[in-house]
């Protein structure tokens, strides 16, 4: 089986036995370590931390720094028969060992079969592990700033930069890549409302972050954008129950008690036969919601054409989600914004995607491509092969016409399209597609252009 990846580079036989030779094989960091012969080639291979995303965890970072270097640079520990694929970035533990700040090296020993076998860790110098042995974190609070001057003030306070810092973007970069580096996490709050304010410094502070992270010699440091994010999901998009079942996700984190709103529209029959106009009636119904199981009784809706409800639940400060007739919108930092829908597409979505557990359950939409109206098509993906399941399932259901010029009949027979006219003609930037998926893990993914991106929550 080839095993090469994009994350991993082979490595020669002298550091194979080097690596070998001196990793320590204990059950300090992992219960299931064994010692186990190496691989029948001779080499290892080497994980490319910039393949992966950045991941924090308390629990696995109290019983790495537990573990750190006592009798050898290296330590190895069996990995749970973990089959290398793409999907294996998704391991949470080799994740966190390649971007830990104590961590110089990953390298990984495979059978002929594509397991992995054993997982080395070559570790800094006890010397720096000493001085990282207590988690740095940082809270930069920029809901509030207004100007660049303020920001760059309150960067020169929380990271205790020197008196002579600059106060601009070429200072901060210089002091942010001397030795002391930049703090093991820093948490940026209300930086939602940050980019809608001061757009071009929240673009220059997120791209110094991301630069630094590109730098191989300097400390690793997470960054966590608090933010806000807005989801607004059609109805068409959730199956029978889905809404309610979101809702109660959604609320399962609130800070109760919650208030709740139903607002109830009413149109009323028309003065006269001939009249144009209907006036509406407007009623408003509020309480307070105490707990998850007063949550349900607001969430049923009216089945009645000329009645309209929507149902508003918020906090103390900014409101949480909406439920009405024609879908459900959500608000809150368990949304994320994966990629822009300037640069997102199919490949790009499903990119993330794939990364989850299977099966995956897909929801395609197109409305006003190839139908008037919108039509919805429900699939399930149980490997990485996603073109695959367009191309021999959604493509025969879709018989998408091709361009008809204008002296051809549009009651013309057509013939069944590829894949690249799909991606070309479905594309979801169009009013009205979108594409839900839904994995193993209870995780979704969101493309459409209502919400500007594509949405993970």
């Amino acid at each position: 089986m080839n095993v090469k990846r994009p994350w991993l580079h082979e490595v020669d036989a002298a550091t194979a036995l080097f690596v070998r030779r001196h990793a320590v094989h204990t059950d300090e960091f992992e219960q299931k370590t064994e010692h186990l012969s190496s691989s029948s080639d001779g080499t290892l291979w080497k994980v490319d931390r910039y393949e992966f995303d950045r991941v924090y965890d308390q629990a696995l970072d109290d019983v790495y720094r537990t573990v750190r270097r006592q009798v050898a640079d290296i330590f190895s520990f069996h990995s749970g028969d973990i089959q290398i694929d793409e999907g294996f970035t998704d391991a949470t533990m080799l994740r966190y060992l390649v971007l830990h700040p104590f961590t110089r090296d990953v390298y990984v020993d495979v059978a002929p079969s594509g397991v992995v076998e054993t997982v080395y860790v070559w570790m800094h110098p006890i010397e720096v592990c000493q001085q990282r042995d207590q988690i740095t974190r940082v809270t930069l609070d920029v809901s509030n700033i207004v100007e660049e001057t303020e920001l760059h003030k309150l960067l020169r306070e929380q990271l205790q930069f020197p008196s002579h810092y600059g106060m601009n973007w070429d200072a901060f970069w210089d002091v942010i890549t001397d030795e002391k580096g930049l703090p093991d996490i820093v948490e940026l709050y209300g930086w939602t409302e940050f980019e809608q304010r001061l757009p071009v410094a929240a673009n220059t502070l997120a791209k110094c972050f991301l630069d630094y992270a590109n730098e191989p010699d300097l400390k690793p440091c997470q960054i966590i954008y608090h933010q806000i994010e807005m989801l607004i999901l059609p109805r068409q998009a959730l199956k029978e129950g889905e809404a309610n079942r979101l809702i109660f996700r959604h609320l399962a984190g609130a800070t109760f008690p919650l208030h709740v709103e139903r607002k109830t529209s009413v149109r009323l029959p028309k003065r006269h036969r001939f009249s144009l106009e209907r006036i509406e009636e407007e009623s408003v119904l509020s309480g307070i919601v105490r707990n998850h199981e007063e949550i349900a009784p607001w969430l049923t809706l009216s089945i009645d054409d000329q009645r309209q409800d929507v149902v508003t639940f918020s906090h103390e400060t900014d409101w949480l989600l909406s439920y009405y007739r024609e879908g459900l919108t959500l608000q809150g930092e368990n949304i994320e914004s994966v990629e822009s829908i300037d640069t997102a597409d199919y490949v790009t979505f499903f990119h993330h995607v794939t990364r989850g557990a299977y099966p995956i359950e897909l929801t395609f939409c197109f409305g006003g491509t190839i139908a008037p109206s919108e039509k919805v098509y429900r699939l399930t993906l149980h490997d990485k092969a996603w073109e695959k399941l367009i191309e021999e399932t959604l493509l025969p259901q879709l018989e998408i016409p091709k361009a008809k010029r204008f002296w051809q009949s549009f009651s013309s027979t057509t013939s069944q399209q590829s894949l690249e006219t799909f991606l070309g003609e479905c594309h979801p930037h169009i009013f009205g597609n979108f594409v839900l998926a839904h994995d193993a893990d209870d995780v979704y993914h969101f493309l459409d252009h209502v919400n500007g991106s594509i949405k993970r929550f």
